[in-house]
């Protein structure tokens, strides 16, 4: 998915702190919050976290991006395509996992299907408790 082309469709300047934040996602594969890709991106570019949450706002806003606010209060983005990830997120040790494959899309077939909506984006997040919290409470 080339992200650079998608920010220009949508008729936004690419400046090189978008361009560096959008391949820094696209490279990253998976939701990151916004601390990580300031982390990720700091040595590569002048850049301020307030700069990096004002981007990521603007591109979610353009639906570039997709944001999700996890149970631990703390937002993720992705690129905005069929290839999105979930995570779940343990309970206890507040351990995310990624699943490879969205297990919605079905589910959103049927709902358009049954509603004549045309779905556009979910938000949706698993939580339990992961293996190794499962061992430490038995």
């Amino acid at each position: 998915m080339d992200i650079e082309k998608l920010i220009k469709d949508k008729g936004m300047r690419l400046t090189k702190q978008r361009k560096i934040l959008a391949e820094t996602l696209v490279n990253e594969g998976h939701p990151i919050s916004a601390e990580e890709i300031f982390d990720l991106i700091k040595d590569k570019i002048n850049i301020d976290l307030s700069t990096v949450y004002r981007n990521l706002n603007t591109l979610e806003e353009n639906e570039i991006l997709l944001k999700t606010t996890n149970v631990d209060g703390i937002s993720y983005y992705q690129v905005n395509n069929e290839n999105h990830k979930h995570f779940i997120t343990c309970t206890i040790c507040n351990k995310k996992f990624i699943l490879d494959n969205c297990p919605i899309h079905p589910i959103e077939e049927k709902i358009q299907e049954d509603t004549g909506f045309i779905i556009n984006g979910h938000n949706f997040e698993f939580t339990g408790i992961c293996p190794d919290c499962q061992k430490k409470i038995k």
